[in-house]
């Protein structure tokens, strides 16, 4: 009888822990759901007027900054669906794929927006923590951001209007080079529809990808002859191979839009049984009857068994050369 009513003191003793437990897991539960601010638990949605953002820190600027992050990632997922009909791949006659595909540059650019504009709705600490509500005015946040696009929007439109006024070689070096300020057009054309939704971005998205299809255009429309003072044409050959991958048309005489002529001063020695080709290869780039680019890249190759091998590996640092600096940059520097 002793040790049943033990075994029963044991039993209720561990069934009141277990409970109280319980008890004490929902009490904290619902207490620190009860210490959070609604507005914060329950944060407004955007609407046509605010975009909101809620974020908690250890500091007021930490509260701050994580709150603009989520102001971000709420246009970031508003963004998305509309990103998928907007954007594309685009691909030329000959094959050249001109991504224009914007979608993750998009979502980095709209979560690197700053929020010049954003206001502290509400804000309160709890246990140490400072929780914020903030709010930015779409209106003026979109104002802003236009200000910035028309300036760029300009600035391509310019360079646009003097294509014609320079030859092939030229046009395709101007487009080019603006190419990234055309993309950063496309992105901030999708990032203002996602701040006004009236702000039909459509055209400009056509227009910029008309200016990238140009360059495809300018360069199917173009033909580059080679001419070369070496009968190994193993220099010539990796510049054509090289001028391929971006898509030039290659003639090799002079009958061409351009003329790229190469004029190759070898030197072979022999060290320690190897053959060596020492080159000094001047590449002029022609184009209107005018000198764009002249350039002069320096090689050596080896072989142990020709010179004929030695000057193919020197041809081969040619190449190597060439591609870690540029095709474009050796084409058009001066």
């Amino acid at each position: 009888m002793k040790f049943l009513n033990s075994k029963i003191l044991i039993s209720s003793t561990l069934l009141l822990a277990t409970f109280s437990g319980c008890v004490g897991e929902l009490s904290l539960k619902k207490e620190n759901n009860l210490s959070l601010p609604s507005w914060y638990i329950n944060a407004p949605v955007n609407n046509k007027q605010f975009i909101y953002g809620e974020g908690e820190g250890s500091s007021l600027q930490e509260a701050k900054a994580n709150a603009l992050n989520s102001m971000a990632s709420k246009l970031v997922v508003n963004v998305s669906s509309s990103l998928q009909a907007t954007t594309k791949t685009s691909t030329d006659n000959q094959g050249s794929k001109y991504s224009k595909d914007v979608t993750n540059d998009v979502k980095l650019d709209i979560e690197k927006i700053k929020f010049t504009n954003a206001k502290v709705e509400k804000s309160g600490t709890v246990s140490g923590k400072i929780y914020i509500l903030m709010k930015v005015n779409r209106e003026e946040l979109f104002t802003n951001r236009k200000k910035e696009f028309d300036i760029n929007d300009q600035r391509i439109t310019k360079q646009i209007n003097l294509l014609d006024n320079y030859p092939k070689l030229e046009q395709i070096h101007i487009l080019q080079n603006i190419y990234p300020t055309i993309i950063d057009g496309k992105k901030s054309s999708i990032v203002l529809n996602a701040i006004n939704n009236n702000f039909n971005h459509a055209p400009f998205m056509d227009k910029y990808d008309s200016y990238i299809d140009k360059i495809a255009e300018l360069k199917n429309d173009s033909t580059i002859g080679i001419i070369t003072n070496s009968k190994q044409r193993y220099f010539a050959d990796s510049l054509i191979d090289m001028l391929n991958q971006e898509q030039y048309k290659i003639t090799q005489n002079n009958s061409g839009d351009i003329s790229i002529k190469l004029n190759n001063k070898i030197k072979y020695n022999m060290a320690r049984g190897w053959n060596i080709a020492k080159v000094s290869t001047t590449l002029s780039v022609i184009s209107a009857n005018k000198i764009v680019s002249n350039r002069i890249i320096t090689t050596i190759g080896r072989s142990s068994t020709s010179k004929q091998s030695a000057l193919e590996s020197a041809s081969n640092s040619f190449k190597k050369q060439i591609q870690k600096e540029g095709l474009d940059s050796i084409i058009f520097s001066k």
